[in-house]
């Protein structure tokens, strides 16, 4: 019965929340636009108080406008307990540009640490500051416990840490059709990862239909911490280092992506024995034993299915010459234990294949830096620098066109011949699916049309994304049970204000809408 009760809990409160970030009061809302230029955006924001130094609305939304530059004077922090919202003007121009400005101190900081709540879409954020040096470390270091944290159609480029610092405990992230790159501090390659929970216990990581590529070190680093839920799903992940440190997951679902050159510097390998096995190497994507109160091995849900992991010729080759290093497994003994003796815990349905991208960089620059670092020992010094950016790293003043997107952008579609192009769950292609923009498009209408799964009986509990997002008036809630449960389906506002609740019954095994 103990059992049981835990799963209940843990796919209501799923359910909780991702309609409770999805779900607004657009009446409510109040758009302040803010004009391009230096400070502008610090000034709007901290002074967007009443006489008495209140907040003037806790529904504030800044809007910038496109194709415009925005230089920090400071970090943003936004106001207490007001969430922070800034979008970009609707069209189909550039993002507004936003960049962090050298102080009188002669450093510029981070771009972003909010205190609660934050939600940005749209934006243009690097990580370079005015002057063509790497700004200060962690472009989003969220504050704050139980905090929400929404990234959509952003574009999060160079960090020397991690783009996204989870820095409280309980916190939520949501980060959807977004380009993060170029995480990498060449001085000191132990840093350099997209996501960084912080050893906190976490509530739950959503990434779906993302691009992440050139990260030295650990795309996500848990530090050991442990995350109640987590997603990856439909993303595509490009010259990465290291491993996934989502290994104390409770429940998970990584499913249709693509994991290409990943972890391009490999495994140390004895010579004289280069094909052993070992239960303790390092592997991709690794499960370990979550020895905590919160549930047992027995009641976690994991799924790893349909994705698609490769390396190419070139970091192939150099795992073929240099004897002392192989490729990383995917998973590794130990974690392959996990699936073998644990029903809940699913790995199905995944192909090794390398897909011939369009115009991804070039493989052979990765390969200079990660040998660079093989045969001279790891050295910290003197690494060849393996960032991607077409508009070239500048000062401001001097070359405004070196920061924002270049017109001929890497793009990561592939070739339709591939395996990856119909790997993926309902046969789709695997990774983002912004690149392939008819198939998305279909996806989405799959996903709304309840034709996933209907055909099987679910074998695990799930939750799938609300369509259509964002909606007015309604949207469309998915999910399914492996058993007959209670549910309970409440929903919430952006202020996690009770507004309604939708379900509360036993409910039969099935996919339910």
């Amino acid at each position: 019965m103990k059992k049981n009760l835990t799963l209940i809990l843990a796919v209501a409160f799923i359910s909780v929340l991702f309609v409770m970030v999805q779900t607004s009061s657009a009446q409510d809302t109040d758009i302040l636009d803010v004009e391009p230029g230096f400070e502008t955006l610090n000034l709007a924001i901290q002074g967007d108080t009443t006489a008495t130094g209140e907040p003037a609305n806790y529904n504030r939304i800044y809007r910038l406008e496109r194709g415009e530059f925005y230089l920090l004077n400071g970090t943003i922090q936004g106001l207490q307990d007001v969430p922070l919202r800034i979008i970009a003007t609707e069209g189909d121009g550039p993002k507004p540009v936003i960049v962090p400005a050298v102080s009188e101190s002669g450093s510029a900081g981070n771009a972003f640490r909010p205190n609660g709540d934050v939600d940005v879409s749209n934006l243009y954020v690097t990580g370079i500051d005015n002057l063509g040096n790497v700004a200060g470390k962690n472009m989003f270091r969220c504050d704050g416990d139980s905090a929400i944290i929404k990234i959509d159609n952003c574009f999060l480029d160079h960090e020397e840490q991690a783009f996204i610092r989870m820095n409280s405990n309980d916190q939520q992230l949501y980060l959807t059709n977004s380009t993060l790159r170029n995480t990498i501090r060449l001085a000191k390659t132990s840093n350099g990862r997209f996501i960084d929970t912080r050893g906190n216990t976490q509530e739950s990581i959503f990434i779906q239909n993302c691009t992440m590529y050139i990260a030295s070190h650990t795309p996500i680093r848990g530090d050991h911490g442990i995350i109640r839920n987590i997603t990856m799903d439909h993303n595509t992940f490009y010259e990465i280092r290291g491993r996934f440190e989502i290994e104390r997951m409770i429940n998970g679902t990584i499913t249709n992506n693509i994991f290409a050159d990943y972890d391009y510097e490999g495994n140390d390998c004895d010579p004289a024995n280069p094909n052993a096995d070992s239960l303790t190497q390092s592997d991709l994507l690794k499960i370990e034993a979550l020895e905590s109160d919160l549930a047992t091995d027995e009641e976690r849900h994991i799924r790893v299915a349909n994705n698609v992991y490769g390396w190419s010729p070139e970091i192939q080759e150099m795992f073929n010459r240099i004897d002392s290093v192989k490729a990383t497994p995917v998973h590794n003994l130990t974690t392959l234990t996990f699936f073998d003796t644990y029903p809940n815990m699913i790995c199905e349905n995944s192909i090794e294949e390398y897909p011939t991208f369009s115009d991804a960089p070039d493989p052979a620059v990765v390969k200079t830096y990660a040998e660079y670092r093989i045969t001279s020992g790891y050295s910290d010094e003197s690494n060849p620098d393996p960032r991607a950016d077409r508009n070239g790293i500048g000062a401001l003043s001097e070359n405004p066109t070196s920061f924002g997107l270049a017109d001929d952008e890497f793009d990561f579609d592939y070739n339709t011949d591939a395996a990856a192009y119909t790997a993926a769950e309902g046969g789709f292609p695997a990774g983002d699916l912004n690149w392939f923009p008819d198939k998305k498009a279909e996806w989405e209408a799959w996903i709304q049309s309840g034709v996933a799964n209907k055909s099987n009986l679910p074998r695990e509990f799930a939750l799938m994304n609300n369509y259509p997002n964002p909606f007015n008036p309604s949207t469309t809630i998915a999910y399914q049970l492996k058993s007959n449960l209670n549910v309970k389906l409440n929903v919430y506002n952006a202020l996690g204000q009770h507004i309604r609740t939708l379900v509360n019954d036993v409910k039969q095994q099935s996919r339910t809408t």
